[in-house]
């Protein structure tokens, strides 16, 4: 399954009585009916579970029976809420429903799209729903401990590059994408913007706190003064979290791509850079992604691709992934500190992903190839 799951029945918030529950769950029933199921004479949810793993958007699993006049078919959907809070909060439900409307179709691999809503009102926040992608998922941190990751670790990493590929072809020009992907620019007004971002927010809180914040705004000043002069026009679309965990796989096979929230416009070795910075290599610096060696990863997007690979412009991606984890786990902390509740991994995180940071950009301005 996608991740191990919880069962649970309709959540309408904390301590809320039964019938509060009823009518969240005949809101939602009835919301499935007229918008997912529509020639349906009857819907019925029969479960609900709830994956344990994910870090941002909610995510429920749904059983349904599913009748017409002549049958009755169970299905399952995928239904995503968008949380309140969190680091990429505002989320945004539209700009799942472009990219899966967008891309359905297509060769890249994305869940097909049943219905949407901004409404808060019928399930406690704006949400999707997905038919369900039968597949196996497992997070970057554990995938060493998946069987199929231990016999054919370079089959599911060159399917990763392929698909890669295929989304990198997806002519996005031609399509009403780009209004979701952030506001027209070149590669260095887009990456300028990525740091207003993420860094804004980190300052304007590092303020309340009477805590200065000198290192993450000078690499986001060097990250505005390093970025690559690239036309919009000479871009793709980075899904922006590729990695394990937002995968689902059919054995080797790479079943559907999720979790688009991160989506963007960006230069090609902008994606490369995630998979390549040091935080998706974790305890092994020689498996980008947890998936191939650099030499192995290199060779396979440039014959998948026919694109040459760039380690100067990969070491500079991998810089702006890392300073965007790095200025979150910083305001994940300073946010705790309010509170009282600063750990010990949370005083680590920030720590190690800057000295990483810092070593990256060492790299590439003495032109070494670390990878």
């Amino acid at each position: 399954m996608q991740a191990p799951p919880t069962a649970h029945s309709i959540p309408a918030g904390d301590n809320a009585p039964t019938t509060t529950v009823d009518v969240a769950q005949e809101r939602l029933t009835a919301f499935l009916h007229h918008e997912a199921f529509p020639d349906a004479s009857d819907v019925e949810i029969l479960s609900t579970l709830r994956p344990s793993g994910g870090a941002s958007w909610e995510t429920f699993i749904c059983t349904l029976r599913v009748a017409t006049s002549s049958r009755q078919d169970t299905r399952r959907v995928v239904i995503k809420r968008a949380p309140a809070t969190g680091p990429l909060a505002p989320y945004d439900v539209a700009k799942d429903v472009t990219i899966f409307r967008t891309l359905a179709g297509s060769d890249v691999r994305v869940p097909r799209l049943l219905a949407w809503t901004n409404d808060h009102a019928v399930f406690s926040g704006p949400f999707t729903v997905t038919e369900f992608v039968e597949g196996e998922s497992h997070d970057i941190t554990k995938v060493e401990t998946w069987p199929i990751w231990k016999s054919h670790r370079e089959a599911l990493g060159n399917e990763i590059i392929d698909n890669l590929a295929r989304l990198q072809r997806f002519p996005w020009q031609s399509s009403s994408v780009a209004d979701v992907l952030g506001v027209s620019g070149s590669a260095s007004e887009r990456a300028a913007r990525i740091v207003d971002r993420y860094l804004v927010p980190l300052l304007e809180l590092a303020h309340e706190r009477g805590m200065s914040q000198p290192l993450w705004r000078e690499l986001g000043q060097w990250i505005k003064d390093n970025a690559p002069d690239i036309d919009e026009q000479e871009m793709v679309i980075v899904h922006g979290d590729y990695r394990f965990g937002n995968f689902l796989w059919q054995d080797t096979k790479l079943a559907a791509i999720i979790d688009w929230e991160r989506a963007m416009l960006g230069p090609p070795m902008q994606e490369l850079g995630f998979i390549c910075m040091p935080l998706s290599r974790r305890t092994d610096p020689q498996l980008m992604g947890k998936a191939l060696t650099f030499p192995q990863l290199a060779a396979r997007y440039e014959a998948s691709t026919g694109r040459s690979v760039d380690v100067s412009m990969i070491l500079y991606y991998a810089v702006i992934w890392q300073f965007i984890e790095g200025v979150n786990a910083t305001r994940g902390l300073l946010a705790s500190s309010g509170h009282g509740m600063v750990s010990s991994s949370g005083l680590i995180q920030p720590n190690l992903v800057a000295r990483q940071t810092l070593q990256l950009i060492d790299d590439r301005e003495q032109g070494r190839n670390t990878l």
